[in-house]
């Protein structure tokens, strides 16, 4: 009886250490994604917005003063 109880109270201790783990890997995975979005959304934001065009494919064309 003794044995079995210690068996299970072994386990338990396992399974709580594992999801802990679980809850950190959860944790670090989270923050990164934030990071990616709030990146994305950044980038996405300036490409889009006017005040974005040195990052548009064509540039405007300078006036010259050639006559």
């Amino acid at each position: 009886m003794m044995n079995i109880e210690q068996e299970l109270r072994r386990n338990i201790k396992e399974l709580q250490e594992q999801l802990q783990r679980a809850y950190n890997r959860i944790k670090i995975l989270d923050e990164e994604l934030r990071a990616e979005r709030k990146k994305a959304y950044h980038n996405e934001r300036f490409r889009s917005s006017p005040s974005g065009w040195a990052l548009m494919e064509d540039h405007p064309e300078y006036p010259t003063d050639d006559k």
